[in-house]
């Protein structure tokens, strides 16, 4: 009798193994699958500067992130150079950059819907450290109301594009609280020379084939799936020239941002303003003080300009306030506004009484 055999007391394995071939390509499958899985939602790589690609033409707000479009952003020009930076970036079918949002509240939920441009809006950073969820992440969900932030910061947006979003999307989230985000350097100049969208095809072809089946092929090819047709560029308004100029573009902007106020009264929501400055200069702290004091007879508003140049000055530099090479906020510019704002709506009174700070940062 064999060694190994069942009289002999020892264990029988299997008689025959089976091929390697098989386990081999089980195991190559298994790979390609995770791969797939991974590519799907990191998304292709492509240039952070790559606007054409990132915003599509919307026949109801005028433009919007493409909706559903996923991809992986580095600097330009880094893709084969070592990278400082890289983040992934999810679009929402609702053209946000944010988780998709339904119109029905929770029970008890309490929401604030965020407006403004591209400085805020969270592109290049991961989701726990955008302004959205932070500001959400800020409240005691287990001693009051759940707080549900909704990210509707859209790259080219000033008060007037803001104020069409809300009228035509954002009252659908029936939000409690509207935020607009004021860019001093871009919204007092975009309110003389509103900004447009123009279609331009862009640098990064729409998948198509294969490519458009598989999330693997796209992330080899660096082409994300986009539908050709709706890509869109914004291009920036044109400087303010003169101290008439400026002070034409703070009335036309005082009366816009008097509209979406009436407007978010008239919902049953409150507005409140934050005075936001652009990276990478950010906006002196003056500019950002005598903005405020001017639009404040309409509603509350906060100055982040000032505790963007303290914290800037206190850190020495080392704070993270600014993205390199881009208009948008870093991880702590982000985390400065969320305690500012949120201290705003609490001292001026416009959480609703159910909602409770929490005792974290």
């Amino acid at each position: 009798m064999r060694a190994g055999s069942a009289s002999s007391g020892g264990i029988v394995g299997p008689q025959a193994r089976a091929p390697r071939l098989v386990v081999a390509g089980f195991g190559l499958v298994l790979a390609l699958l995770s791969a797939e899985v991974v590519a799907r939602i990191e998304g292709p790589p492509v240039c952070a500067d790559e606007q054409a690609l990132l915003l599509a033409a919307d026949p109801e707000v005028g433009w919007t992130f493409t909706p559903g479009l996923t991809v992986t952003l580095h600097p330009c020009g880094s893709l084969a150079a070592p990278r400082r930076w890289s983040a992934p970036l999810a679009i929402n079918s609702q053209g946000l950059h944010d988780q998709e949002w339904p119109l029905a509240k929770g029970p008890g939920e309490v929401r604030v819907l965020l407006l403004g441009g591209e400085v805020a809006d969270g592109v290049g950073l991961t989701r726990t450290d955008r302004l959205s969820v932070r500001l959400a992440h800020l409240s005691d969900s287990r001693r009051g109301a759940k707080v549900a932030a909704i990210n509707a910061t859209i790259p080219g947006y000033g008060a007037a594009e803001s104020l069409r979003f809300l009228e035509r999307r954002g009252l659908a989230w029936s939000p409690d609280v509207v935020v607009l985000l004021i860019d001093p350097e871009h919204d007092l100049a975009a309110a003389l020379d509103p900004p447009e969208p123009r279609l331009a095809p862009g640098d990064v072809p729409p998948a198509s084939g294969l490519i458009d089946l598989s999330g693997l092929a796209r992330w080899a090819a660096r082409r994300p799936a986009v539908r050709a047709g709706t890509a869109v560029e914004i291009e920036p308004p044109t400087p303010l020239a003169s101290p008439e100029q400026r002070a034409a573009a703070l009335a036309r902007l005082r009366d816009t941002v008097a509209r979406i106020a009436e407007v978010s009264r008239e919902a049953g929501a409150k507005l409140a303003i934050a005075i936001t400055p652009r990276c990478p200069s950010l906006a002196p702290p003056a500019e950002g003080a005598s903005l405020c004091d001017a639009l404040s007879e309409v509603a509350p508003c906060v100055d982040l300009t000032r505790g963007f140049a303290e914290l800037e000055r206190s850190s020495r530099g080392e704070a993270e306030l600014c993205i390199p090479g881009d208009a948008r906020w870093g991880r702590d510019g982000h985390f400065l506004a969320s305690h500012e704002i949120w201290n705003l709506l609490a001292e001026k009174g416009l959480w609703p009484p159910t909602v409770v700070r929490a005792h974290r940062l």
